[in-house]
């Protein structure tokens, strides 16, 4: 029998993250998961959606944050700067808006006691005021929430006093993310996954190659550059503060299916837009839960990106929005469907995947978690996690059981 021998490079780059198994009960602990709401989810920038979702004054969009308790109103003003809020009235804690978008073209009014609010959020009507003792509509706006953008992607930290800017949180991923076209892509697909598994699982599993060849063996088992032994290789990992970015390269020998070639055939000229790459595949995690990925195709270059929603210790909501250049034909259109039909079947096994991964988890035959060399972004990430909820005042503050 051959002996294989592999480099381990990563572990060499990278010799502070360890090389030892890490324990299991992170993934499946209450404890620890209401450790990571306060530490973690209450105190980082996230990304709740994008510009695009509210190209004019007065749109706006709520997004639900189950793992905070809050709901947060996110709109473009009539001055055009995009402000978050609490999504509660303030006069008896009502939620403001009930739908998940619109347009506030005038006020928009609590239907509880129609309190209305203009696109700033200030408090501009109360019926009956003259009722109330010395109230003063100045200062009963909205609640609002630290928001800014970045590359048009909208991001609200639940802090009243931020440690640091949107900017500084993204530490080296600003850099190697900017001069894109972002704003010439257009959202071709948003899936949604109600996943019975750990939020980090989720992250886990779509943060490495390693299982492509595998779960995927029917759909993209050849996609990426592999070594002599068909085990796929990353091309680059860079650590990046909280964040990580590891790249690949498309394997050119790899096999289209029928419907891949047919689709090549057709007579066409792609709409392509420039995306910041560092190879032919980039996978961003930014800490704690959004994930942008660009992926160079031969039909069409995309972007990708996943926000990974804890809904408890063992639910999450996965988001996965497919961006591609808008069609300039019907050819086009075609090419861009059987992409993004492929993509969902990927997602599918992914998330089923997720899924059996946290059930063994749970059950607790086995205590630890075995990465490899290939997988150290994952090694990272979850330091990153333990970093944070170790934060305050060190391991004697978990509670039994985490």
């Amino acid at each position: 029998m051959k002996t294989i021998i592999a480099d381990r490079r990563w572990a060499k780059k990278y010799p502070e993250l360890g090389t030892e198994p890490i324990l299991a009960d992170p993934c499946i602990s209450a404890d620890y998961f209401a450790l990571e709401r306060e530490r973690i989810f209450r105190r980082s920038w996230l990304n709740v959606g994008t510009i695009w979702e509210i190209p004019e004054p007065g749109d706006y969009f709520v997004r639900e944050l189950s793992i905070c308790n809050a709901s947060i109103l996110v709109m473009r003003g009539r001055d055009k700067k995009v402000r978050g809020f609490y999504n509660v009235c303030s006069h008896r804690g009502n939620k403001l808006v009930a739908d998940g978008r619109g347009s506030c073209r005038g006020y928009l009014t609590c239907n509880f006691h129609s309190w209305a609010y203009d696109s700033t959020g200030r408090l501009k009507w109360v019926p009956d005021q003259a009722n109330f003792y010395d109230l003063d509509k100045d200062e009963h706006g909205l609640t609002p929430v630290a928001t800014e953008v970045w590359n048009g992607f909208v991001f609200i930290n639940l802090d009243p006093n931020p440690s640091e800017s949107l900017l500084a949180y993204l530490d080296g991923v600003a850099e190697l993310i900017k001069g894109g076209d972002f704003d010439k892509m257009a959202l071709a697909q948003c899936c949604k996954f109600d996943e019975k598994a750990n939020w980090k699982i989720g992250i886990d599993a779509q943060n490495e190659i390693y299982h492509v060849p595998f779960q995927h063996r029917h759909i993209i088992p050849d996609r990426f550059v592999a070594n002599e032994n068909n085990f796929t290789r990353v091309q680059d990992v860079r650590l990046l503060g909280r964040h990580s970015v590891y790249s690949c390269e498309i394997n050119p020998e790899r096999q289209p299916v029928p419907m891949e070639k047919l689709i090549g055939e057709i007579d066409r000229a792609p709409t392509r837009c420039r995306m910041p790459m560092i190879s032919d595949f980039d996978f961003y995690l930014i800490f704690p839960n959004f994930v942008i990925i660009f992926f160079r195709g031969v039909n069409n270059d995309l972007c990708l990106t996943y926000n990974f929603w804890p809904l408890t210790v063992d639910r999450t909501l996965w988001e996965a929005r497919t961006y591609l250049p808008p069609p300039a034909n019907a050819a086009e259109r075609v090419v861009q469907e059987f992409i993004c039909t492929r993509l969902r079947i990927v997602l599918d096994e992914d998330a089923a995947g997720h899924e059996t991964v946290h059930a063994g988890l749970a059950n607790r035959a086995k205590r630890n978690i075995i990465f490899q060399d290939e997988e150290i972004q994952l090694r990272h990430f979850h330091k990153i996690v333990e970093d944070h909820v170790r934060l305050t005042s060190g391991r004697a503050d978990i509670p039994a059981g985490a």
